[in-house]
């Protein structure tokens, strides 16, 4: 059985980032917040609160100004790199929502590091406007991990994550973000842009098909997108998208010469048949 995800956080971890922590910030309080990590509580907390409680512990131990403890993570960014650093965007998000301005662009940093898309989402939430704005700018930068963050962060229902209601109601704002990456050479990028089609295809199926419509044969990579983001819809045998990826709506099926083995059988047998 594999150990749980949530183990990567162990005491060598914490010693290592302790170290690069204090490489940048000389009083950093590296004891401290160990001893605040590993407190009686830890060892019941999963993953998604294992990585709260770092940013807590964090907290507690970077200087008290939000702008000084966000420039020291600034710096320690592209030495920390991978999953288990999901808790810099998570600092982001729970102690940066009111200094909007400065968050986003560190999310941007962090988000190529380790990924921003749970951070960003308060962001969202509290200036739908301004921060889609900021994203279809995103989706238009030369790192991949920022065009997908452009995607990924805005998905009505992003897993793990709380649904973004707005959007599932009206995905308006989030269409011309997915019309910029279309076409993305990105197969990471893709793989978000048809999955937050797939998303608003749960709620407003109408408006995944008329993108379909004005999108599909314009590029081979959009014809992807649109195929894997309509998988929903396909399960469900919607027949306009049937009809649009190319199956018949009532196809024509003739069974001839159908036989069975036998002319009868007994409680919990299996009766071969044949056809053609």
């Amino acid at each position: 059985m594999a150990e749980p995800l949530k183990n990567m956080y162990n005491q060598t971890f914490f010693l290592q980032f302790s170290k690069k922590v204090t490489n940048e910030y000389p009083p950093f309080r590296a004891n401290t917040f160990l001893e605040l990590i590993f407190n009686e509580d830890w060892e019941n907390k999963e993953l998604k609160q294992r990585i709260r409680h770092i940013s807590e512990c964090l907290a507690e131990t970077l200087p008290k100004d939000y702008s000084q403890s966000l420039s020291i993570l600034h710096k320690l960014a592209p030495t920390c790199r991978g999953f288990e650093y999901l808790f810099l965007p998570d600092f982001v998000e729970k102690y940066g929502i009111h200094s909007r301005e400065e968050s986003l662009q560190a999310l941007k940093v962090f988000t190529a590091s380790s990924s921003a898309e749970f951070a960003i989402r308060p962001f969202i939430e509290a200036h739908p406007k301004e921060t889609m704005t900021l994203l279809l700018k995103w989706a238009t930068d030369s790192n991949e991990h920022v065009r997908r963050l452009a995607s990924e962060g805005c998905r009505p229902r992003l897993p793990w994550a709380k649904p973004l209601t707005i959007f599932k109601k009206d995905p308006s704002l989030i269409i011309p973000i997915l019309q910029t990456l279309k076409q993305d050479e990105s197969e990471y990028v893709r793989k978000s842009v048809a999955n937050n089609l797939n998303d608003i295809a749960k709620d407003n199926p109408s408006i995944v098909k008329e993108i379909c419509l004005q999108w599909k044969g314009q590029h081979p990579h959009t014809d992807w997108i649109l195929k894997h983001g309509c998988r929903t819809l396909l399960r469900k045998a919607d027949p306009d998208i049937l009809e649009l990826f190319g199956f018949e709506r009532q196809p024509h099926v003739q069974i001839e010469d159908f036989t069975l083995s036998q002319s009868s059988l007994q409680r919990g047998e299996a009766l071969p048949s044949h056809f053609n």
